[in-house]
Order: structure tokens, then sequence, then C-alpha cells
């Protein structure tokens, strides 16, 4: 959820006016919306807004948030998150300290992220036999996230191994699924724009482009819905790629690669903007 009163108290530390900070951006009157949370910016006006006041992303969206202290978020959420995000340090220490504090409906998650954590270490074998476990738990359910996301990440083994073949028929499982809807019972907003964002990466790989077009919409139009951030310069520069490579779309190329470098400037990711300059 965005967070205009820290534009607003950041405004004040720097002794701007609504009418300074509005300046070359948008209305005085947009500004005061935007402070009091009557209105959501655009992504644009929020881009610019952020760098006049040296903000990032983080700490506009209520998403980037510290979450320590969040009740609703197991330390298995948190883990899950932490694999997805490629942040292995400590990991196998803290699944370790679960160790017989697992219930049954715990057990697909933590198959999920150990499937994960192998992908991410490169012992492919290894991960699809794990992801294989999380398809037995949860009986290849398509309204499963933990279904998803494993297809997903066996797509990911397979491509690593150029079995392309066998990672577009795990990524057309996903897309089958999410033909009616994105949302799915028991998944969270960070992990439906996890899977949008990496299917659109990996169709682009592919030079699957109008593909890699659809997901990365549909991860940018979820995103805009629940009024979250996570991945957007990632989606936005999925969508340049795709748009170039797919005539029907490429005259959207520079509008939505202006926008991932701008958001990933603003947020600091100095992996895609390295990616980006190149």
């Amino acid at each position: 959820m965005f967070l205009g009163s820290i534009i607003y108290n950041k405004r004040r530390e720097m002794n701007l006016t609504q009418i300074e900070l509005a300046n070359d951006i948008c209305t005085q009157n947009t500004i005061s919306k935007i402070e009091k949370h009557n209105i959501a910016p655009t992504v644009n006006i929020l881009i610019k807004i952020c760098l006049k006041l040296n903000l990032s992303l983080n700490d506009v969206f209520s998403d980037f948030a510290n979450k320590d202290s969040d009740k609703g978020e197991s330390i298995l959420d948190k883990i899950e998150k932490d694999a997805l995000m490629g942040e292995l340090t400590d990991i196998d220490t803290k699944l370790s300290n679960l160790q017989g504090k697992l219930n049954d409906n715990d057990m697909k998650q933590y198959e999920l992220i150990t499937g994960v954590i192998d992908y991410r270490e490169g012992k492919t074998d290894s991960s699809l036999f794990t992801l294989d476990k999380v398809l037995q738990l949860t009986k290849s359910a398509d309204n499963d996230v933990y279904t998803l996301l494993a297809y997903l990440f066996k797509g990911l083994d397979y491509l690593s191994q150029n079995h392309v073949d066998r990672a577009q028929y795990y990524f057309q499982m996903i897309s089958d699924a999410l033909k009616e809807s994105t949302d799915i019972q028991n998944a969270n907003e960070l992990e439906v724009l996890f899977v949008c964002k990496t299917l659109a990466k990996s169709y682009n790989e592919m030079e699957l482009y109008k593909k890699a077009y659809q997901f990365s919409r549909c991860g940018l139009n979820y995103a805009q819905e629940k009024h979250i951030s996570y991945f957007l310069d990632e989606l936005n520069y999925d969508a340049a790629v795709a748009s170039k490579g797919f005539d029907e779309k490429s005259e959207k190329y520079e509008d939505y690669f202006n926008l991932a470098y701008y958001l990933a400037k603003v947020n600091h990711n100095e992996e895609l903007l390295t990616v980006i300059n190149h």
C-alpha cells in the first residue's frame, strides 16, 4: 500500500512547500491529495517525486516495509520470501530450526523452499526431485500457489539445462491456471508478481515475446489493481524487451524502457541498472 505520509514528512523535512514539490511534476492539489491518501499517484508522478525527495520505493510503499513485527506473516513465510528473492544467507540454519515444529499443511511450503534453494545453488536434479514432492503434496491442484511455484521452478530448472520444450510445458501449465484469474486462494501478492515477472523474463529469453508481453502486462495490471510495487522496475523492463520483439506492441518500447530505468534508479536496483546501461 502506498504511504502518502512518508512524502508529507520528507517534504517538510526538506522545507519544501507543496507548490515547490509539485513544480514540473503535477499540481499542488495533486500533491495535497497524495499526502492525504486521497489518491495514489501514477508511476510517472511517483518516480519524479521520489527523485526530488531522494526517496526510494522502499520508503513509500508498505509492501517494502520491514515485516518482522507482522504477526500475520509466519517464520516460514519470511523464509520463502528470502528464497524467492535469492537472499540465501543463513537460510539453511533458519530451516533447520523449524525441524519438528511444522505441521502437515506446512510441508508443501517447506519442500518448495528447499527446491528453490537447490535451484539457486545449481543442484538441478535435487531441485526437480524436491519439487515433485511438492506436487505430490498439493496433488497438482492448479488453485494452489505451491503447485504453480513448483511448476515455475521445474521450468526454470529445465531452462537452465536448455531443455526448452520441457520448460515451456511447465510454464504453459501456469498460463492455463492463470487464464481465468490471478486470484489464487492461498497466494500472497509477492508470489503472484514473482510468477508473472519470472515467466515474462523466461519467455523473453526464449524469444517468445508475445507471451513475455502478456505476463509482464499481467503483473503490471495486478500491481496497479492491488496498489503494490513489487518488481515494477523488472516488469517494465520485461515489457520493454517483449514489446521490442513483438511487432504489434513495438511502439510502446520506449515508454516501458524509460519507466524501467527510472524505477530501477529510484529503487537502487543496481543489478537491473547494469543490464539496462549495458
